[in-house]
């Protein structure tokens, strides 16, 4: 493995994307699983979701776009609607 390389990611994208946060690092799209708990009007719901997450190879940086977002709001729409 290249130094300074994190372990697990799976290359789905390499545009050569430049890092906003260090402004050294290759950002390469991954999926990765995300659990949390989100308060609702009718109380705590728990998801799991799968978002397209951007990481910096070298820093370690995370961020989502939209479409994870959009997941994300869906997850907590599909709890809450359980609980009805």
């Amino acid at each position: 493995m290249p130094p300074n390389r994190l372990p697990g990611l799976a290359m789905v994208r390499d545009d050569g994307e430049g890092c906003a946060f260090c402004g050294h690092g290759t950002v390469i799209k991954r999926q990765e699983e995300l659990a949390f708990h989100q308060w609702t009007d009718r109380g705590y719901v728990f998801c799991k979701v799968s978002v397209p997450t951007a990481v910096c190879e070298r820093c370690g940086s995370k961020s989502w776009d939209d479409a994870a977002e959009a997941i994300i709001e869906e997850a907590v729409r599909r709890e809450l609607e359980k609980l009805r």
